[in-house]
């Protein structure tokens, strides 16, 4: 082999980085420029499309040699991050600290469950007829989707009956109450984080698990999903079916391989995002080891889709009156529409490019995902960078292939699903325990860096894991939480809506107004199913029936009416009036509610 093509080959990881640079940037420059300037076929403007053309692609090779040059100086360099290292403590003490971490971010996802936030998705809200109308037989799965949202003329998506049996056992342990609704949210996310620090355990040295649960415990982007999205459902299966491959790869076995792709088969009854889990743990398992043959190699990726197919043959198979396709989602939010909307070719590019930078420079466009501006990971970012670099260098060991096969896998998934609402936390939530590990292994990877100061290098790693925390448990339950910008995303007057009717339904006949609120069922379910902490749950039988109230638009009351409350929120808006009337002997009701 000449020594050419040994620097050649050295230089892949140069020149992919490089790459990505240039992409991101040609991106940006033509959406400042514009597309039409560039293409304008006015003949008087053919000098001026020259040095536009030339300037951006000038500036885009430029910036692509110098990030690639850059990047290969660093990789030969001293400073370039080696293989992680243990954390140098006790293995008592890491134990302690995984298990305290785990304890006090479980205590977090469900405190103040019923209250933080205080509005409530339609998602959740609507599809709570959909699971109390299920016997818990196996007649529910006759057909095994339902449509999503339930109740809608047009449903744009659907949800697996498997997964709504589970959430009619939630209803039925705990009522129709906001917690009823919310518990498995919760719980999926405190089991995630045992998932999470079990896949940091099989991947990194000793402490890395400890990292990762402690860089879990009060990660703003998981908190936030794991208080109301039931898209952080698959979060801990994705992790266990990663964990279930890694021993599969390591062990050649194929319990192991089949079982990993029945797991992640499982999460596709729950949220569409399986599916890009699971290409990304296909690739995984394919992934190429030192010194295996092709027959070696396939046996893994083979046995898990396999599992997978098994999973979710159900989901294709029991059909009977579907109303609502399983794939709705997709074919309603594609790049092809934007491509046609657009009459341009520049939405897979932008899309790429943003999912490149998103989770370094880019806030969630979707206020319910995260808090606006910020971005994804904030200083835990440098470490995930740190972590993404090795695994571009070394892309061979295990931890390096989990992060390049998801990465891969999520980039394609952006592409395909085009521009809008990108970056989208909420359809990637399922990364929030693979981006712990990341930064973990990029906080280990550090310790070169100390040689003789290790236990002090540790103990600040430690330190910034725990604080980090802290803060993003802070910026999820106060900041996000109390935030006029998560209420509006929410539609949180339609939980105001509700809720206002639910307490006067306490004492008379209500009727509500058409065209109040953003979405009606939210309103619908809030008021049918009385999902407020805050009212006890009365039935409107034990009150007396001579007092009716109209919900309607802030105006005058109707003869007979009295204004009887204002519906406000935090910030002093108003979205309706109640107005009580007596209907037989009794009085209208005074102000207040």
């Amino acid at each position: 082999m000449t020594s050419s093509r040994i620097l050649s080959r050295r230089s892949v990881p140069a020149v992919i980085v490089g790459s990505a640079v240039a992409l991101v940037v040609g991106e940006r420059l033509v959406e400042a420029i514009r597309p039409g300037l560039l293409l304008d076929p006015e003949p008087g403007w053919a000098m001026v499309r020259f040095f536009l053309w030339m300037g951006l692609l000038s500036a885009t090779a430029a910036a692509g040699a110098l990030a690639a040059a850059l990047f290969l100086l660093w990789m030969r360099s001293p400073w370039f991050p080696p293989q992680p290292e243990a954390l140098p403590f006790r293995r008592i003490a890491l134990v302690l600290l995984a298990v305290g971490s785990i304890t006090a971010g479980a205590a977090i996802r469900f405190l103040e469950l019923d209250r933080i936030p205080a509005s409530l998705w339609i998602d959740d809200v609507s599809l709570v007829p959909a699971a109390l109308a299920l016997e818990g037989g196996p007649g529910d799965f006759a057909d095994s989707v339902r449509p999503h949202p339930f109740g809608v003329a047009r449903p744009f998506g659907a949800v697996g009956v498997l997964y709504l049996e589970v959430y009619r056992l939630s209803l039925g342990l705990f009522g129709t109450t906001v917690f009823g609704v919310r518990f498995l949210f919760a719980l999926a996310g405190a089991l995630s984080l045992v998932t999470g620090t079990l896949l940091g355990r099989a991947l990194l040295p000793r402490g890395g698990g400890t990292l990762v649960a402690l860089i879990l415990a009060g990660l703003r982007w998981h908190l936030i999903l794991s208080r109301w999205s039931y898209a952080i459902v698959i979060t801990p299966l994705v992790d266990a079916a990663a964990v279930l491959l890694v021993t599969a790869r390591r062990r050649r076995s194929a319990p192991a391989a089949a079982a990993a792709g029945a797991t992640v088969g499982v999460a596709a009854h729950v949220y569409l995002s399986s599916w890009i889990a699971a290409a990304a743990l296909l690739a995984f398992a394919a992934w190429p080891s030192a010194g295996e043959s092709i027959r070696a190699r396939l046996r893994v990726p083979l046995l898990f889709a396999a599992g997978f197919l098994v999973a979710v043959a159900p989901l294709f198979a029991f059909r009977e009156g579907r109303t609502a396709a399983y794939f709705a989602r997709t074919a309603d939010h594609n790049v092809r529409l934007e491509i046609e909307r657009t009459k341009s070719i520049l939405p897979p590019f932008a899309a790429a490019a943003e999912a490149l930078v998103a989770p370094w420079f880019l806030g969630d466009p979707i206020a319910r995902h995260d808090l606006p501006g910020r971005s994804r990971l904030g200083l835990l970012g440098i470490p995930l960078a740190l972590a993404l670099a090795r695994a571009v260098v070394r892309p061979r060991e295990d931890l390096s292939a989990l992060l390049l096969a998801h990465g891969g896998a999520a980039l394609a998934a952006n592409v395909a699903g085009g521009q809008a609402d990108l970056p989208n936390g909420m359809r990637f939530g399922y990364l929030t325990s693979v981006a712990a590990v990341a930064v973990a292994g990029g906080m280990l990877s550090l310790f070169h860096l100390a040689r003789s100061r290790r236990r002090v290098l540790g103990i600040v790693l430690v330190g910034l894991a725990a604080a980090a925390s802290a803060l993003g448990a802070r910026d999820a339950l106060v900041t996000w939480a109390e935030g006029r910008p998560a209420f509006d995303a929410f539609g949180g007057q339609d939980t105001l809506l509700g809720r206002a009717a639910a307490r006067w339904s306490r004492y008379g006949r209500v009727a509500m107004e058409p065209g109040l609120g953003h979405y009606a069922l939210t309103v619908e379910g809030v008021w049918r199913y009385r999902l407020d902490p805050a009212t006890p749950d009365e039935s409107p039988a034990a009150r007396g029936r001579d007092r009716a109230f109209r919900v309607a638009a802030p105006g005058s009351p109707r003869a007979g009416e009295r204004l009887v409350e204002r519906v406000t929120d935090a910030w002093g808006r108003e979205w309706a009036c109640v107005y009580g009337r007596a209907t037989a002997s009794g009085n209208p009701t005074r102000a207040g509610g």
